[in-house]
């Protein structure tokens, strides 16, 4: 039985009331420059989110910390005041924590600059300077992602009795109870935690802040940091590449990420750049501030690019990228040659993952830190290059399964099988949600021993954990691509699995 087609636009019920989601979609203009940011600052060039100076001079402006209250609105546990320590002004956190619910103590503020949310696209991470007595805590980070109490990214840190100076790389936050991975482009709040067993919280902090690493970014003018951060438009016809049709491929004037190749590119007679294909994977489509209209980003640091629409009829795919000359740069087709073969391709690795409904599945891979590509498909079956067609009446053995390539430096075979599980019901049987057959069964196919010995391990995990683990452990066989439409699904419809959730269980 194949219900998908019931299910591809279904909307997702609203939980819950949730309070002060109408800020979140209140937009001002872009935050002025601040004395914040500064040489000296969190990682040598961040920005100071409170140095708890008087006079927060040395902060963003308008943030005061409080404790938050439990889900149950009862009154808050534990302080958070500002004082003195060592000689140094400092937010000081205490209380009792207990790991029952509401035995928590969290100390939060907001990050909104004039009704928007912090882009911190530009930094890497979190640091802090801080004492604590020798326990973990952890900081959390809500997003316009995180639209409901029990939903945040965190990552911890432990302390050692002396003062420390902390980093928190923006990829080392997990999602708690979101469906995405962290987006620093929208940072809406931060807070320090004290939870998950029963102790006595003692912890000072100096400085918060961002940090950057040495040359993360290109520096940008201001012209292009009006565009590229603020999210403002070149004048048509202006840009350096409209009438530009050299053979190479276009990058990101940010960061260098390769976008468009130059065969997707033809000329809309708008006064921009036109391209009706990215490179895969590339290009992040969201949803504008105006509510009307699609923004495109740089998926990889979050660059402003421009607008996609579709519909228009002017090229075979139906679809044009109308780009800002001045967010991207242009490396011409011989150069990009010789640089290719002067440098020793990285190293990557496979991964075949099969969770229910592969959208949902590639979904989240995507989003995973050190994943390069995904492809959704079949394996596991008996008919050679099958159809989605034939797949679909689960009567040739495969599953939908997505492909992964990873680079082995930046994340592991394990950290990516733990994502698998946690991102979908790994105790149903021919089945994931309202998609019924062996087709959507949750199965692992590895490749060669260690995946095999990381996903029998995992599976002993869940096991002692009391879950009734249904996913089968396969060796590999021929991986088969699906067709073009299934792939990248969710980001070409700009919609969300109705089969997946990300919750943490490792």
């Amino acid at each position: 039985m194949n219900v998908r087609t019931h299910f591809k636009t279904k909307a997702i019920a609203v939980l819950g009331a949730v309070v002060g989601v109408a800020a979140l979609m209140a937009w001002g203009a872009p935050p002025a420059a601040s004395d914040a940011e500064k040489p000296g600052s969190p990682g040598g060039e961040g920005l100071v989110i409170d140095d708890f100076s008087p006079s927060d001079s040395q902060g963003l402006a308008g943030g005061k910390w409080e404790i938050v209250r439990d889900r149950t609105n009862r009154a808050p546990t534990g302080k958070a005041e500002i004082g003195e320590q060592d000689g140094r002004t400092v937010l000081h956190v205490t209380g009792t924590v207990s790991p029952n619910p509401g035995g928590a103590i969290q100390a939060r503020r907001t990050l909104f600059a004039r009704r928007r949310p912090l882009d911190a696209h530009a930094y890497a991470g979190v640091q802090l300077t801080a004492k604590g007595n020798g326990e973990t805590y952890a900081i959390h980070l809500r997003t316009r992602d995180t639209r409901y109490p029990g939903q945040y990214y965190q990552a911890e840190f432990t302390t050692d009795g002396q003062w420390q100076q902390i980093k928190l790389p923006f990829q080392s936050f997990t999602p708690v109870s979101v469906p995405r991975q962290l987006n620093p482009a929208d940072l809406v709040s931060i807070a320090v935690v004290a939870a998950g067993k029963a102790f006595n919280a003692d912890l000072y902090i100096d400085e918060i802040g961002l940090y950057r690493e040495q040359n993360m970014y290109r520096q940008l003018t201001p012209e292009e940091e009006r565009v590229i951060i603020y999210k403002g438009t070149e004048r048509p016809f202006s840009g350096q590449y409209d009438k530009h049709f050299e053979k190479g491929v276009y990058t990101c004037r940010r960061c260098g990420a390769e976008l468009f190749e130059s065969e997707s590119k033809f000329d809309a007679h708008c006064g921009w750049p036109s391209f009706d294909e990215q490179i895969p994977g590339r290009v992040k489509w969201q949803p504008d501030a105006d509510g009307r209209r699609t923004e495109v980003l740089c998926n990889n640091c979050g660059a402003h690019l421009g607008h996609v629409f579709l519909g228009e009829q002017l090229t075979e795919k139906n679809t044009r990228y109308c780009v800002n000359s001045i967010s991207m740069d242009f490396i011409p087709a011989e150069q990009r040659q010789a640089k290719a073969e002067s440098k020793t391709e990285p190293k990557t690795e496979r991964a075949l993952f099969a969770s229910g409904c592969f959208w949902g599945t590639e979904y989240y891979f995507q989003r995973a830190p050190g994943v390069i590509s995904t492809t959704v498909g079949f394996t596991g079956g008996r008919v050679e290059n099958p159809t989605y067609k034939q797949v679909s009446t689960g009567r040739t053995g495969h599953a939908e399964t997505t492909e992964i390539i990873y680079d082995p430096s930046k994340t592991s075979y394990e950290r990516l099988a733990k994502l698998f599980f946690e991102t979908h019901d790994f105790t149903q049987l021919n089945r994931q949600g309202p998609d019924i057959g062996p087709q959507y069964r949750s199965a692992i196919f590895y490749l060669n021993d260690e995946q095999k010995q990381i996903a029998e391990r995992l599976v002993q995990q869940l096991r002692e954990k009391g879950y009734n683990v249904k996913t089968e452990i396969t060796q590999a066989g021929q991986f088969w691509p699906a067709e073009e439409y299934h792939q990248d699904y969710y980001n070409k419809t700009q919609g969300t699995p109705y089969c997946h959730v990300y919750r943490k269980i490792f």
